[in-house]
């Protein structure tokens, strides 16, 4: 079976057991609640064996290997810059303000 048909096969699954939890309600809220479990589960299981799954669990692996490789900034480092950031906010802040202000202070002398 084709890529394609396994992943058209998966979600048909899903959605039988989503469409069978709207119509299983008079048997009960657990067997009401199953169904999609049970269908996603199946689905799940089918997709699971495509290609695609197995690239995208390659990707993860290999994400993994990466951020173990990252080199993450120490504490000092990080207060510092997150200093530095709360600093140029408030600066650039008053400073918007100020220009705002002078702005807005000219217009009203012009304006009358």
């Amino acid at each position: 079976m084709s890529d394609k048909a396994k992943t058209v096969s998966a979600v048909i699954v899903f959605a039988v057991g989503v469409i069978a939890y709207y119509l299983l309600p008079v048997y009960g809220y657990w067997v009401q609640l199953a169904a999609p479990v049970v269908g996603g589960l199946l689905g799940l299981g089918i997709y699971a064996s495509t290609a695609q799954f197995g690239q995208f669990r390659r990707f993860v692996r290999e994400s993994r290997a990466e951020i173990s490789r990252v080199v993450w900034p120490s504490r000092q480092e990080t207060l510092q810059t997150t200093a530095v950031v709360i600093a140029m906010v408030l600066f650039v802040g008053a400073f918007l303000w100020l220009v705002d202000w002078i702005v807005f202070s000219a217009v009203r002398f012009v304006m009358g």
